[in-house]
């Protein structure tokens, strides 16, 4: 969310036309990312099970057949990815100028998606094995790499030239592989759970459909947010122009910080329940969707009453165009009152 929220902040700074092309970045960059959150839970729900009844052997083979899927499965999704930026932008509503500003922005973030995309699915892999501090170190130090990288190569410091929205996604990337770097060293060095042994061809196969089995439908859950974004976002460009765009890009981004809790919460949920499945303590997972319910409404309802006197003010951090501002206030609240069925859905997916 931080990297989303200062890569956004950074980008503002040079007008509404660069804002508005990081609103259309945000529809695809999520829809990958839904790939990573399928891999991650997918092999986190084998794995936390595994360790729960004891079978180290398995865990250690899923994370290595994981981290080898997500290597295969990213490699596709870039080169897709790069011959079809034109075209698959221009579908969204980008054109002109903003189309080229895109480019430049997702031509470096597909070259380097594998850093984007192993860092959720290796530090999902340390969370399944109940470590959660050092995920969280990992990314509070990439989050502080992308900011401190994000004014020096966007605005140009020093000996480095002003790079604009391609220094934007060059920060991003350093700042990702970095997480990626530190947090596979943790899976091997720490707790030896990546198997080198090559395994034969049928049980990797086999250990991939079983991934795919159980992340599939997490991340089609996780996909279907995208999925609306690219669809509102060809609305507002049709609509409401760069400035809709503008306020989209504002909106999304807030409202993503505003969830931290709520994720930090989904993804406590994992192993949690992963645990008590391999342990046959069904009675605790059941006492865990009832709570998750409950905490859905509660958190939508505190959202909204934050929201209520600060959705304007926020906004206005990102733009001073009056129609963004006002744009993206009115995004917000509306988001904020449909907020429980999101958060409902996601921390159920995650229970199954």
């Amino acid at each position: 969310m931080i990297f989303n929220l200062t890569d956004t902040w950074f980008v503002s700074r040079l007008g509404t036309d660069e804002l508005a092309a990081m609103g259309f970045t945000f529809a695809v960059v999520m829809m990958v990312g839904a790939l990573a959150i399928g891999f991650s839970s997918g092999a986190a729900s084998i794995i936390t099970r595994a360790l729960g009844s004891g079978n180290k052997a398995l865990a250690a083979r899923t994370v290595s057949d994981g981290i080898f899927l997500t290597i295969a499965g990213t490699a596709v999704v870039s080169i897709a990815g790069l011959l079809t930026i034109d075209p698959l932008f221009s579908l969204l509503g980008a054109e002109g100028r903003i189309l080229e500003l895109v480019h430049d922005y997702m031509a470096i973030w597909f070259i380097g998606a594998i850093a984007a995309v192993m860092p959720p699915v290796s530090d999902g892999c340390l969370r399944a094995a109940g470590d959660v501090k050092r995920p969280m170190i990992v990314m509070c130090v990439a989050a502080l790499i992308n900011i401190i990288l994000d004014p020096i190569l966007i605005f140009g410091w020093g000996p480095f030239p002003a790079m604009g929205m391609e220094g934007a996604a060059l920060a991003t990337l350093i700042a990702r592989i970095v997480a990626m770097m530190a947090s596979l060293s943790f899976l091997h060095f720490n707790h030896r759970l990546i198997d080198w042994t090559r395994p034969h061809l049928r049980e990797m196969v086999l250990s991939w459909k079983e991934i795919f089995r159980l992340g599939i439908p997490a991340a089609l859950t996780q996909a279907l947010n995208p999925v609306a974004q690219g669809f509102y976002i060809r609305l507002a460009a049709d609509t409401g122009g760069v400035q809709a765009v503008a306020a989209m890009a504002t909106g999304t981004r807030i409202e993503a910080f505003l969830l931290i809790l709520a994720y930090a919460y989904g993804i406590a949920l994992v192993p949690f329940v992963g645990h008590n499945y391999g342990a046959e303590a069904h009675d605790r997972v059941q006492e865990s969707r009832r709570i998750s319910n409950r905490l859905a409404l509660m958190y939508a309802g505190i959202t909204l009453l934050i929201l209520l006197p600060t959705a304007r003010p926020l906004s206005a951090l990102f733009s001073q165009d009056s129609a963004v501002v006002r744009l993206s206030t009115v995004y917000l609240m509306i988001a904020a009152i449909g907020m429980s069925g999101g958060l409902t859905s996601m921390w159920m997916s995650q229970l199954l």
